[in-house]
């Protein structure tokens, strides 16, 4: 009953909406606030322009799903001294029952906020309804894709992905379809967060669903026959219906996850659905660790990373300056980005380069409405619940 509640709170908080913009539109909410107006939150300023504003404020808050900000902090007071940067490292669920516990008792401690959008409801949520705003310098939105910042300020891609031991399987990936891990000898072996506490991979889930059509037809590809339902609405329940009874096994933590799956030596690993961005650990700890870049029907939803002022932030001026700071600057070289340029994470910007081998281009990422997820969410919260509770 308790996880009911929570899953309903959750859905709650995340309602869809939608905003366009183009390189050469300026963002449709701004102003949207009497406060927005009275710090010129929109108008264009240079670095040196918001750093005297700033040096006055003396501190910026973020809070941020990451814990590399901590690097940044470092990198942003050097650049700006006598400023502070203030990181506080949370989940997607804290950042969100924090900020909103905040501001609705008038509360107001964070600047910033980085969190991905799964989504597209934190336009609605927040944005439109004044408590976020969508902050967009010129001369650095110009350089990323008016696909990506539909409904807020895009910083960087991530992605989850199937994580695999290639120490273990040196003749490539021991999976090419979500089907395959239906299979039995997949019981039990198969890494997982609990979508239930998790909202983005809850949201991953909900597009297997919207999904069902392609699901049903890679079904056919992979066992060569017609789907057959066990009491399911569609292929993509009944996805979610078999993985569940091949024993998923819940790790909260990517980390955790891939060295499970990366520890060298073993004679039958585990597989998991982890963060991109712990690719990065098959060099820094020498784990036998290679991702499934091309599963189908599709990898899952895109994590889109995504930066925010809060409505009334104490530091309007500093918040300013650490997003284009983040950002990289307006000629992208700024080392705000440099912690978030990794193996595993994509840059948005046209004129920064990623290090990670394969460009994003050639991941086959789910094509959706991310405002789709939303109207959907509840009815694929209440069938996980109701399938984990067998």
């Amino acid at each position: 009953m308790k996880r009911k509640i929570f899953i309903v709170l959750v859905a709650a908080i995340f309602i869809a909406g939608t905003i366009s913009c183009t390189k050469k539109e300026k963002p449709e909410n701004r102003e949207t606030t009497d406060w927005a107006k009275k710090v010129a939150l929109y108008e264009d300023e240079t670095p040196e322009q918001l750093y005297e504003k700033a040096k006055k404020e003396g501190t910026v808050v973020i809070y941020s799903i990451s814990s590399r900000m901590k690097k940044v902090k470092d990198s942003f007071e050097k650049q700006y001294p006598g400023l502070t940067l203030e990181v506080y490292n949370l989940s997607t669920n804290e950042v969100l029952e924090k900020i909103s516990r905040e501001y609705d008792s008038g509360v107001r401690t964070a600047d910033v906020i980085h969190i991905k959008d799964q989504d597209g409801s934190l336009y609605l949520d927040y944005v439109q309804k004044g408590k976020f705003h969508t902050y967009k310098p010129a001369d650095i939105i110009k350089h990323i894709d008016p696909k990506y910042c539909q409904k807020t300020m895009p910083f960087y891609m991530e992605l989850n992905e199937w994580f695999y031991n290639d120490e273990a399987y040196p003749d490539g990936p021991p999976i090419s379809s979500w089907w395959d891990l239906t299979k039995p000898e997949w019981k039990g072996r198969i890494l997982v967060t609990n979508p239930l506490d998790n909202h983005s991979h809850m949201c991953i889930y909900v597009g297997l669903v919207l999904d069902a059509e392609a699901l049903a037809q890679d079904y056919k590809r992979v066992f060569g026959e017609e789907i057959t339902l066990h009491g399911t609405e569609n292929a993509g329940y009944e996805l979610l219906k078999r993985l569940m009874e091949n024993d998923p096994v819940y790790i909260s933590s990517s980390s955790e996850m891939v060295e499970a799956v990366g520890t060298r030596g073993q004679k039958n690993p585990p597989i998991a659905y982890a963060s991109s961005s712990k690719m990065r650990e098959r060099k820094e700890k020498g784990y036998a660790l290679q991702v499934v870049s091309q599963i189908t029907p599709h990898t899952g939803l895109s994590g889109l990373n995504t930066l925010y002022i809060v409505n009334e932030a104490p530091h309007p001026a500093g918040a300013k300056l650490l997003i284009r700071w983040l950002m990289g600057e307006a000629d992208g070289k700024g080392a705000g980005f440099k912690p978030f340029n990794t193996i595993g994470g994509w840059p948005l910007r046209d004129d920064v380069e990623g290090v990670d081998p394969v460009p994003l281009s050639e991941i086959n990422i789910q094509d959706i409405d991310k405002t789709e997820i939303y109207y959907k969410l509840r009815d694929v919260s209440d069938y996980w619940l109701s399938i984990q509770q067998k």
